[in-house]
């Protein structure tokens, strides 16, 4: 059984979104060097340390 065309189309959107992120991280890194792209990681991991440390707290 086929998926619906709806479901399909999403999946191409979110390649698409994939392989457009990956271009950007690229060349993002190549025009400034490695240090945004490993600031803003360090960003995002940090978000995270802190989100689960509350959503733990809270239970």
């Amino acid at each position: 059984m086929r998926a619906p065309l709806h479901h399909r189309r999403g999946q191409a959107m979110t390649e698409y979104l994939v392989v457009g992120v990956f271009c950007v991280i690229i060349l993002v890194t190549v025009a400034l060097g490695p240090q945004p792209v490993q600031e803003l990681l360090d960003a995002i991991k940090n978000f995270f340390k802190a989100y689960s440390y509350v959503i733990s707290v809270t239970s």
